[in-house]
């Protein structure tokens, strides 16, 4: 509606500017996703993203514990209700860390929803090989 510079007077106009291509089509559905450009990239970064983090850290933790407690109880002198916290705290850092391979996608999403012409016709794998590594990771530096 922001980009829309006439005046609307019927429902088609009403239409061609809230569903813009998709206004000829009548498939309800694609309508409706027509609403939300970028919602395959924003799915698949967020499902990805939750299933790394919970349950990449509880394998990390499983890995951490036997090594990093006793390493931090001699080091450090902490004790063990110490050592352990600051095990699943290594192991969160870490997961967040490597969240950074996932940033492609948020890019891809983002980008979608700017400028949805820019990606039509090209899927995921073609546009992670046309799209230079260098702005598929822009943020990554703030994941981090």
């Amino acid at each position: 509606l922001m980009y829309n510079q006439t005046k609307i007077t019927t429902s088609t106009q009403l239409s061609e500017v809230i569903f813009r291509d998709a206004h000829n089509n009548p498939s309800a559905f694609r309508k409706y996703t027509s609403l939300f450009p970028g919602l395959t990239f924003a799915a698949s970064y967020k499902i990805l993203q939750r299933v790394y983090k919970f349950g990449g850290q509880p394998v990390l933790n499983d890995i951490l514990l036997p090594v990093l407690p006793p390493f931090l109880s001699s080091t450090l002198h902490t004790s063990d209700k110490t050592s352990k916290a600051l095990t699943f705290a290594t192991a969160g850092s870490l997961i967040g860390i490597g969240e950074v391979v996932l940033l492609p996608l948020d890019v891809l999403k983002i980008k979608a929803q700017n400028n949805p012409e820019a990606l039509k016709g090209r899927g995921l794998f073609q546009l992670l090989r046309q799209e230079p590594l260098k702005e598929l990771f822009k943020g990554a530096g703030w994941t981090m």
